[in-house]
Order: C-alpha cells, then sequence, then structure tokens
C-alpha cells in the first residue's frame, strides 16, 4: 500500500493529478477485470517426454514419437539445427515475428538409429538423441560438445513449457539483448516480460528488452541458441544451479534453434540471417544526436541550434520529447509552444539539423481527437473480450492502444505520420512501447487476457506484450518507407522482441547519471551486438539525476566510439549540453565529437558490415584473440570493429589506467608509440585523453571535419596506415537514398604487408560502381623507423613525401593500386622525389 501511494504522489508530481486520477481509477478496474478474467493456471507436475518410441524422416530431418509427445528436428542450415516439441505430436507450420527467412536452400544430412541413440549429422554439426529419454545434446563439426539437454529436459505443464541445458563451469553466457548486467550473464534469472522501470540499476530485471538469444563461449569454442517463443517466461543462467540454464514460457510452442560456428561473427551471421539483419541507416544518424526531455518551445530549439554551430561542435540531429505535442496527442503540435513547425524544421534543416520526433502508442481517448476516432472507427484498437476498446491511462490521461499485431493497424499508423512527414519530421523515436500503461500499482501493462490479433493467429496479452514494441516499430518504420521515399528509414524504439534489427535502432533506455551506468552503457551495449541489434548505445551522460563534468566529459568520451551517439536527459535534471558544464569539458566534447566527425568513413564501413553480415559494430575484446583467457573477462576496454581498441576511464578521479592489450602489435593513436601486446600496460589519461589504440596493418579512412554530415563535398580521403600486416575492407556510398541497393556502391580492400628491411607495401583495390566526390588522397604510415629511400605509387615516384618521427606523409592525385615505401639499402628509385611535406 504504501508502495502504491508513494507512486500516486510521484505521478502527481510528474505528470498532473488528472493523470494520477485516471491511473488510480484504471488500478480497481483492471483489480475488478482480472478478477473476472482470471490468467488459468497450470497445476501439480511437469510432464516429461520418456522414450523414443519411432524415428521418421522428413525432407529436412527427423520426427520422433516419445512415450508423452514428440519432437521435430529440421535442419536450417548445415550449422542450424530447430528443435520443437509437442505434447500432442501435431506440428502444425510455426508462427513467429522474430523469423525474417522461412526458405532455406537443402541441407544433406545423414541420420542413424541405434538401440541407444537417434544421430543427425549436417558438415557443421551433430545431434544425438539418447533414446531411453529424449535428452538432445549437440556437437560442432569436430566432435566438441556444445552443450545438451539436463535429464527430463523437455517438460511442460498444461501451456507452460520448460527446457533445461547444461552449463559448463567454464561457459561464459552473453548476449539477451540489453540487460543491466556485466558481460557475463552467469548467476541472475532474466525475466522475458518487457518493463519500463521508474529507474533502472545494476541488477534490475526485468527491463525494455526481450530478446531469448544467447552466445555461450567455451575457450576458442562458441555457439549460439535461440528460444523462440515470445510469452511471458524467463531465463534462469546459473542462478538456481550453477550447472545449468533453464527456459521457461508460460505458454506456447517450445522451440529453439541451436547455433555451431567457428567464432562468434560465424554464430551471429548465422542468427541474423535467421532473424534480419539492420538496414543501412543514413549516414547523418551516426552523427551526434541532442535530446531532452524537453527542448518545450521553438525558440529553445533555434537557441540550441545555434549554440552548436557559435561553438563549431558539430550536431546532425535534435530530438523532440513529448513536450512538442498538443496535451500529448500523437501526431499534434503544440501550436502555443511550436506556432509554426514546418517553419521551425526548415529552418534547422537549413542548417543542417535533421529532427527526430518521439511517438507513443497510446492514443488520447477524446472525441474532438481526428486522430482517436478515425481509430474508432477503423477499429484498429486493442479490444477487451466484448468488443469495447481498451483504455489505460498514459502521458496524455486515459487512451487507446493501437493493436500493433493487425496489419491494419500497422497500417492506420503509418498513415498518421503524414501530419509530420510533409512537415520535415525525418525519423520516429518509438517510447513507452512495452507497451506502458501508467497503473499506480506495480503492473504497468495491458491485462494478461485481453486479446490480440496477432495476424490472424490470435493471441492474449501474454503472448502479444513481448512483441508489441517491436511491431509499434515495424509500424513507424513502414511510415518513414511511405511518406520519405527516397529516404533511408531512422527508427528508433525502446522495448522490442528477436528480430528487432529489421526495422529500428535502439538505446539503453533511462539510466541514470552515475559512475556504474557509464559503465554499464558498455557492457549493455556490447551485450545488445551480441544479440543482433548493432546499433545501439546510451543516454549520454545519463538520463535521471546529475552528474558533474568530470562524469559528463568521460561519457561523451565512451559514447564517440559507441553505434548510436546521444545525449538526453530527464526533465527537472541540470542541463546537459556540451557547453553546459564549463569551457574546459565544452572543448573535450568538442575534441570528441570532432573525432567522431572525421571517423565516419570507417564507422559507417562497419555499419555496412553488419547490415550485410549481421556482424556488431562494438565487440568484447575476447574476439580479436579467442585463445587469450586473459581477455574473456574484460568489460572496460572494447573493439570498434577490428582495429580500433577504445579503453574508456571509468572511474572517478582516475587520470590513468592500466588497458591489457591482445598479441600482436598496437600503436597508441594519440603518441603512435607501438606496443607489443599480451600484457599489460600503463596508459597516462587525463581528463581530456580517451586511450586509443589501433592495430598493426590497419588502414582507418578519414573525412575532415564537418559541422554535419554534407556540410562540403569530401575532397581529400586522409588515410592513417599503421605499419604491420593487415587487412580491412571500407566502404562507400551516398550515404542517403536507395542508390546503393542497386549497386551504387563500392568496396575498398586495403593489404598492408611490412618488408624484411623496415619497408611497408599498400595494395589497394576498389570494386563497385560508385564515385566518391574526393580524387586527392592523402596518406600517413606510422611505425616506419627508418628514413626511408622513397615511396612509390603504382611503381613511380611519389610525387610529394615527407618523413619525420617514424610517419611517413605522401599525396596523391587520385587513387593508387599500390604504394610501396621502400626501406634504403632496397633500391634508388625514388631518387628524384621531393623530400618535403605535402601542401596541407
Amino acid at each position: 500500500m504504501f508502495k502504491a501511494l508513494s507512486g500516486l504522489v510521484r505521478m502527481t508530481r510528474e505528470m498532473g493529478p488528472a493523470v494520477a486520477r485516471d491511473s488510480l481509477i484504471y488500478r480497481f478496474r483492471k483489480s475488478a477485470y482480472d478478477v473476472r478474467h482470471p490468467t488459468a493456471k497450470a497445476s501439480g507436475s511437469f510432464s516429461v517426454l520418456g522414450s523414443v518410441l519411432t524415428v521418421k524422416p522428413h525432407e529436412r530431418g527427423l520426427t520422433l514419437t516419445c512415450e508423452r509427445g514428440s519432437l521435430r528436428l529440421t535442419i536450417i542450415a548445415p550449422d542450424c539445427i530447430q528443435v520443437r516439441m509437442q505434447p500432442d505430436g501435431k506440428f502444425q507450420v510455426p508462427f513467429s515475428y522474430a523469423i525474417a527467412k522461412v526458405t532455406w536452400p537443402e541441407v544433406p544430412f545423414t541420420h542413424t538409429v541405434s538401440e541407444s541413440a537417434v544421430t543427425l549429422r549436417t558438415s557443421g554439426l551433430t545431434c544425438t538423441i539418447e533414446r531411453s529419454n529424449s535428452r538432445i545434446s549437440f556437437a560442432d563439426s569436430t566432435g566438441r560438445s556444445i552443450g545438451g539437454d539436463v535429464p527430463d529436459a523437455i517438460s511442460w505443464r498444461g501451456r507452460e513449457v520448460r527446457l533445461s541445458r547444461t552449463l559448463t563451469a567454464d561457459e561464459i553466457v552473453m548476449g539477451l539483448a540489453e540487460q543491466a548486467n556485466g558481460l557475463n550473464l552467469r548467476g541472475h534469472r532474466y525475466t522475458f516480460w518487457n518493463t519500463s522501470p521508474t529507474r533502472y540499476a545494476r541488477g534490475t530485471i526485468p527491463i525494455y528488452f526481450t530478446i531469448p538469444f544467447y552466445l555461450s563461449v567455451r575457450g576458442e569454442q562458441v555457439s549460439g541458441f535461440f528460444w523462440d517463443n515470445a510469452s511471458r517466461g524467463w531465463l534462469d543462467v546459473g542462478a538456481e544451479r550453477s550447472d545449468r540454464i533453464t527456459f521457461y514460457a508460460e505458454t506456447g510452442e517450445l522451440r529453439y534453434y541451436a547455433f555451431s560456428g567457428t567464432d562468434v561473427l560465424t554464430v551471429l551471421s548465422r542468427y541474423t540471417e535467421l532473424t534480419g539483419r539492420m538496414p543501412l541507416p543514413p549516414l547523418w544518424a551516426l552523427g551526434y544526436h541532442q535530446s531532452r526531455w524537453s527542448y518545450i518551445s521553438a525558440q529553445i530549439v533555434r537557441d540550441l541550434a545555434i549554440g552548436f554551430r557559435k561553438r563549431k561542435i558539430p550536431c546532425d540531429v535534435i530530438h523532440f520529447d513529448i513536450d512538442y505535442m498538443d496535451g500529448f496527442r500523437c501526431f499534434t503540435w503544440d501550436r502555443d509552444r511550436f506556432p509554426t513547425p514546418a517553419v521551425l524544421l526548415s529552418d534547422l534543416l537549413k542548417d543542417g539539423f535533421k529532427t527526430v520526433a518521439i511517438l507513443d502508442p497510446g492514443i488520447k481517448a477524446d472525441v474532438n481527437s481526428k486522430v482517436d476516432q478515425s481509430g474508432l472507427k477503423d477499429g484498429i484498437y486493442v479490444k477487451y473480450p466484448n468488443g469495447t476498446p481498451f483504455v489505460g491511462p498514459v502521458w496524455p490521461g486515459s487512451a487507446h492502444f493501437p493493436d500493433f499485431t493487425s496489419p491494419g493497424a500497422r497500417a492506420w499508423w503509418s498513415a498518421q505520420f503524414e501530419a509530420l512527414a510533409k512537415i520535415g519530421v525525418a525519423g520516429i523515436w518509438n517510447d513507452m512501447n512495452e507497451p506502458v500503461v501508467l497503473n499506480v500499482g506495480s503492473d504497468r501493462s495491458i491485462p494478461n487476457s485481453v486479446p490480440h490479433d496477432y495476424d490472424g493467429q490470435g493471441a492474449t496479452h501474454v503472448e502479444a506484450h513481448n512483441v508489441y514494441g517491436m511491431l509499434m516499430a515495424r509500424a513507424s518504420r513502414e511510415a518513414l518507407e511511405r511518406w520519405l521515399p527516397d529516404k533511408r528509414p531512422f527508427n528508433i524504439t525502446r522495448a522490442a522482441y528477436a528480430g528487432a534489427q529489421r526495422y529500428a535502432s535502439s538505446w539503453t533506455g533511462d539510466n541514470s547519471s552515475t559512475w556504474d551506468h557509464l559503465r554499464l552503457s558498455l557492457t549493455m551495449t556490447l551485450n545488445a551486438g551480441l544479440s543482433g541489434l548493432a546499433f545501439t548505445g546510451p543516454d549520454t551522460g545519463g538520463f535521471g539525476g546529475n552528474g558533474d563534468a568530470e562524469l559528463f566529459a568521460r561519457w561523451i568520451q565512451l559514447s564517440s566510439m559507441l553505434p548510436f551517439f546521444r545525449t538526453h536527459t530527464a526533465k527537472k535534471t541540470r542541463d546537459q549540453e556540451p557547453w553546459s558544464f564549463g569551457q574546459q569539458v565544452e572543448d573535450i566534447s568538442r575534441k570528441y565529437i570532432e573525432l567522431r566527425y572525421q571517423l565516419l568513413p570507417y564507422l559507417y564501413s562497419l555499419f555496412a558490415q553488419s547490415s550485410q553480415n549481421g556482424w556488431p559494430i562494438v565487440r568484447p575484446l575476447f574476439m580479436s584473440d579467442p585463445t587469450d583467457e586473459r581477455l574473456r573477462t574484460v568489460e572496460d576496454a572494447f573493439l570498434v570493429g577490428d582495429n580500433l581498441l577504445i579503453a574508456p576511464v571509468l572511474e572517478k578521479g582516475a587520470t590513468a589506467r592500466e588497458v591489457y592489450l591482445p598479441r600482436g602489435r598496437w600503436y597508441d593513436y594519440w603518441t603512435h608509440q607501438a606496443y607489443e601486446g599480451g600484457k599489460v600496460i600503463h596508459v597516462q589519461a587525463p581528463l581530456d585523453t580517451l586511450p586509443i589504440f589501433v592495430k598493426a596493418g590497419a588502414v582507418i579512412p578519414m573525412w575532415p571535419i564537418m559541422q554535419y554530415v554534407g556540410q562540403v563535398p569530401v575532397e581529400e580521403l586522409l588515410l592513417k596506415v599503421y605499419a604491420g600486416n593487415g587487412e580491412i575492407a571500407l566502404y562507400e556510398d551516398a550515404g542517403e537514398g536507395l542508390a546503393y541497393q542497386s549497386g551504387d556502391y563500392r568496396w575498398l580492400y586495403f593489404t598492408c604487408r611490412s618488408m624484411p628491411g623496415g619497408g611497408l607495401t599498400i595494395d589497394w583495390r576498389r570494386a563497385g560502381t560508385y564515385k566518391p566526390t574526393y580524387e586527392h588522397v592523402r596518406v600517413e604510415v606510422y611505425g616506419i623507423q627508418i628514413d626511408p629511400e622513397g615511396v612509390l605509387l603504382d611503381g613511380k615516384s611519389a610525387p610529394l613525401w615527407y618523413f619525420e618521427n617514424s610517419v611517413v606523409e605522401f599525396t596523391a592525385n587520385k587513387p593508387f593500386d599500390s604504394a610501396r615505401i621502400i626501406e634504403k639499402e632496397s633500391s634508388s628509385a625514388a631518387a628524384m622525389t621531393l623530400l618535403r611535406p605535402p601542401k596541407r
């Protein structure tokens, strides 16, 4: 009771007495409804399959009839097997919002049946079922175990289903989207019920996403496991018993996918082939975003934009939180605060700012609202079993909720976006879409038994809840595609289910301005990338509470290297613009935001690789060398792609830190000093320094500093080359529009090779039709220890080159195919080269 009263007081203070009143009324109505429509709960013991009685092959695998139920094993790919269980033995065509690819090439397989076991084999995976108890185990292509069932692993009780698998002592479990924990998720039970906590702390469960996919890392061995059931449930990762991992769902089919791979990238590539991959975003979305709850007037937004341009701090996007709306009504503007939004957005665009508008699912129940009346007329809202539209309180008060599991509701939502698109809104920010109903009690969602269309399948809210946010994001993406047909959609969602990467990017929700949340920013973003959600990041600076200048500076540094780079903060917190903490932090913010813009061609290439292969953009450090056990527990450093190692400062007052470098040679980005890895080094990190290291053999492309993407054409490409042996692929296209889908792009392939005498060769191959705006190329090569004899470009002396402090710099008037830095003993072919600095 005390918790409910304190919630009511807080709600009155933050949202006003009308919303608090509606929420209190809703609490009593919901309680009465739940009494009339209780959720059936099974009782008694769980049933188990028992022994295997018969085995019947089908075109892609086997069906096993057991004493009490049946198993169906289907080979999806050589390294992926689907397992389904039905107590009645009837296997219908499965329906899943997570699955993007349903038609797969045929896969050769063999099977054997003995008295003790049934074995199904492909070239990449072996599945063995013990006949005595239907226990399933898997092995990779080398025969090494990648986990299996505990005894009586598969069980059910009524509509409830459960699966328990073995968990070895050395097994690291990662993924499960954005859990507020460390990189290794062991030791906790994770609830599958998308939830918006008032504020979350480390260990808060559940929060916004339900992605029941995890990666298992055991030494050099990697496998994956996806529990494809969207119902409310949980996953126990060694909390109850340290040697087992258990899935549970209240309803739905027991269906999962087991993946085997040689490394993390291989497993993620297959998982995202199954569940879909992130479409290539517009390049401007990779720039810096500024937001708060809320910039409450047109003049404040204009002053914000002027502040960025006057201070020459790059920024591409300004976000509009809920106070831009008229009484929190979606698809409207408060005409007192924003009298001419079309003019405002047009002026912002002229100055290089795109705008992203927040949308919540709750549509104010209002007889005078054209939007609400349209939804009622079209019958697109969630309804009670008697056909009456469900009403629940949110920001505008009592509201209706579109049933995004209905194709008609998604089409209706898409049509409403015209009001925002026609005045220049460039992107959608989907919020409160867990979905949240502002109940004074703890249950802040639609009642369990309320039905949903579920794309014609029919389901209760228990099954629809976790997909609701993803399907809202799907509707928003379809809206952007409809009304901005020549643009790439930018769409962000707070809640979703597996496969959400097909529709939207994400962020880590309502974090706090604390040092621990700075740490969580990193591990949550890493685990999201290991779940297919590559395009994510935190509210930089923290959403709730008031951080200080030091924390903000360190957060800007970290976020500048994460996929999604947005500063955002709550009402009644201190300002968090880059200049809000004084001149020193303003200069630090400018430095790292500028660095972000210089690195855009590198980052954009990683986004392209993610779009094609499902790879994470930022990665745990162990991926650099899976054989090194010391890297498997590192949570305070990470990789951007393969070639940049970031070691952020995560402790208050720290001005230095230790970094364990993976084996191989690494260069300090700032000093160019080379280090041999496989050991801990001590680096200085005063407040203005983010430790960054570059892998030997890397080629890092950089652009000139701009105030926003596309401010001026890129006329010169800078290539920073770090002496050593390595290969890298880079991607180029227009950065906007859809021409890349018709082949208007190109890949750049660089190969660096160190020569015995200290020289270096750089081979540059290009493939594709896209023609960039630059012709001029400037190259800086770090790690050349002796004064070279010369520099050759495509076999001819470079027109300009320079050597100083182990750095060779040369220029080319057009992209070259091969460059060679010649050691003195090798040749005098470059004797005529001009030994002077190139023009800058």
